[in-house]
């Protein structure tokens, strides 16, 4: 539930319960002694359709005034160019990208920005379609004693899943341009496409064979900044997600961590690095940060985090090789 999608993830979470709540309300007090209560399946399925239409609309609005911010946030930014940086942690996705632009922002830019947010509501598109396709089916079959609707409706479903699937992982689908806009979008702050993370389809659970996809290896961008080589590493798991933003400027050796908002030094670290890191604004955005200079360069890593706090840790990054 992060930014401005926390509306319907409150719901979802809190009418989940509540819907459970509802169906038990109505499967003790209704249909009793019945062999086939079928105005209790009714009920049943009709409040479980309402939260599902009310939570598919409140998806649908939170992810327009997301996209819309971002886009009026991007455009925004790209009028007024790279700026001078002194707090990155208090600004959104959009304002930042553009705050770190090291080129100019063209039109082409912002557009593969918004793209992501269209394949989003193409997602959330074919969701619907599988949800109403379950709804037409399992009530259908219930309702009528017959297996007819899963007949007809149980081919549907799966052809709506396998399309998805194929939309997404083919070859120059969903998956591809997703990678392609991501090196348009960040050609402004001096960066390409290095690799790309492999998709495959394959089997999750060997006692069940469920299969489903797995993602292996990371994003990985690449550039020049200032003069300075630099490479992101953007690695998610089903369960977790690692950053690491390394900056080719060599330092003597030293070692910090975020702690309370703040990333402190350890001990023995220089004093100019000492004294850079004193001034970098306390942030919960710093949260499970790590810092790593050396012969190598400085290596920034992260746990977790937002979408874009991985630039927030390339201003560390290159503010700490400037000192």
């Amino acid at each position: 539930m992060a930014g401005g999608f926390k509306r319907s993830g409150i719901f979802g979470i809190v009418g989940f319960f509540v819907v459970v709540a509802i169906v038990i309300l109505i499967a003790t007090t209704t249909g009793q002694g019945e062999a086939n209560p079928k105005t209790t399946l009714a009920l049943i399925f009709g409040v479980i359709a309402v939260f599902f239409v009310v939570l598919f609309a409140l998806q649908r609005a939170d992810l327009n005034r997301v996209s819309g911010a971002d886009a009026r946030g991007a455009t925004h930014g790209a009028a007024e160019g790279g700026r001078s940086l002194d707090n990155p942690t208090t600004l959104d996705d959009a304002e930042l990208w553009a705050a770190m632009a090291v080129k100019p922002i063209d039109a082409e830019a912002i557009k593969a920005r918004a793209a992501g947010w269209e394949a989003g509501r193409r997602s959330q598109n074919l969701a619907m379609l599988v949800t109403l396709a379950i709804f037409l089916t399992v009530p259908a079959m219930y309702l009528t004693e017959s297996l007819t609707p899963l007949l007809i409706g149980g081919p549907i479903i799966v052809l709506l899943a396998i399309w998805g699937g194929i939309r997404a992982l083919m070859p120059g689908g969903e998956m591809d341009r997703a990678y392609d806009n991501v090196g348009v979008a960040m050609a402004p702050l001096g960066f390409e496409v290095a690799e790309r993370p492999q998709i495959g389809i394959e089997t999750r659970e060997a006692t069940t064979g469920r299969v489903g996809p797995r993602v292996h290896g990371a994003l990985v961008l690449e550039g020049e900044r200032s003069g300075r080589r630099v490479t992101v590493r953007l690695d998610s798991t089903e369960t977790a997600s690692r950053s690491e933003v390394t900056v080719a400027v060599p330092t003597p050796e030293f070692k910090a961590k975020s702690h309370d908002g703040k990333v402190r030094p350890a001990e023995g670290a220089p004093e100019n690095v000492v004294a850079a890191l004193r001034v970098v604004p306390n942030s919960t955005r710093w949260k499970k940060v790590t810092v790593e200079g050396g012969p190598e360069g400085i290596e920034i890593a992260r746990k977790g985090g937002g979408q874009s706090d991985w630039l927030c840790d390339l201003w560390l990054a290159e503010r700490l090789a400037e000192c």
